[in-house]
């Protein structure tokens, strides 16, 4: 009897040869995984770039917000006033002849603004005073102010005088504007002056020490006129 056509052979596909064809595992660890799972380092480089763009676009518009509120809102601003000046009136005319043999005819103005000195004439404006005068100013233009002057022996007769116009002296018009006014020798203020003023006929009274004056004329100028003499 043949033995040999008796004996089990293994097929070449049986278990032995399917542990021969599997690979074994490294002894440090899982496999590695293929190349084309694995993020490369491109990618890597474009997320960080993307996400540091987006911090910086956060931080500029931060601060933009931040720089208009702390900023302070400009006030207005108000042009300076514009002050216009006119050129005072200058004198027409040439000043008359008059006496000036005292120190208060001396002192009294040739000139006030546009008015002249036409005349001057001692009155009799107060009882017993020492000095009284009534002098014309004219302006050139048929414009004329009289003033009347009086020198007092005391403050007393001198407010007195004021309230006495001399004769011939014009009242204010009816219906004229009051309006009291400091009078100042220098910055010192010495008296008060009435000035009547929007009529016809304006009057000016008022005392400067020992002295009165009295000055009527136009009711649109009498205030201007006194404003600008000097006693």
């Amino acid at each position: 009897m043949d033995t040999h056509d008796d004996a089990q052979v293994t097929p070449p596909d049986g278990p032995r040869a399917d542990a021969a064809r599997t690979p074994t595992a490294p002894p440090d660890g899982p496999a590695t995984p293929p190349a084309h799972a694995r993020p490369g380092p491109r990618r890597r480089g474009l997320w960080i770039a993307l996400a540091a763009a987006v911090v910086l676009v956060v931080a500029v518009v931060v601060a933009v917000v931040l720089t208009q509120r702390d900023e302070p809102v400009a006030a207005p601003t108000t042009p300076p006033p514009v002050t216009i000046t006119n050129p005072l009136p200058t004198p027409v005319g040439t000043p008359a002849e008059r006496e000036k043999e005292t120190s208060l005819q001396q002192a009294l103005p040739d000139t006030v603004l546009q008015w002249t000195v036409a005349s001057q004439e001692r009155t009799q404006a107060a009882e017993d005073p020492l000095e009284s005068y009534r002098l014309t100013y004219t302006d050139g233009a048929g414009g004329t102010v009289t003033v009347d002057v009086v020198q007092t022996r005391t403050v007393e007769d001198a407010v007195a005088a004021s309230t006495q116009p001399a004769e011939g002296a014009e009242a204010p018009s009816a219906g004229s504007t009051v309006t009291e006014l400091p009078v100042r020798a220098g910055a010192v203020e010495v008296g008060t002056a009435s000035v009547a003023t929007g009529g016809e006929v304006g009057v000016a009274s008022w005392t400067n020490g020992t002295t009165a004056f009295r000055a009527t004329g136009p009711g649109d100028a009498i205030e201007d006129f006194f404003l600008a003499f000097p006693l």
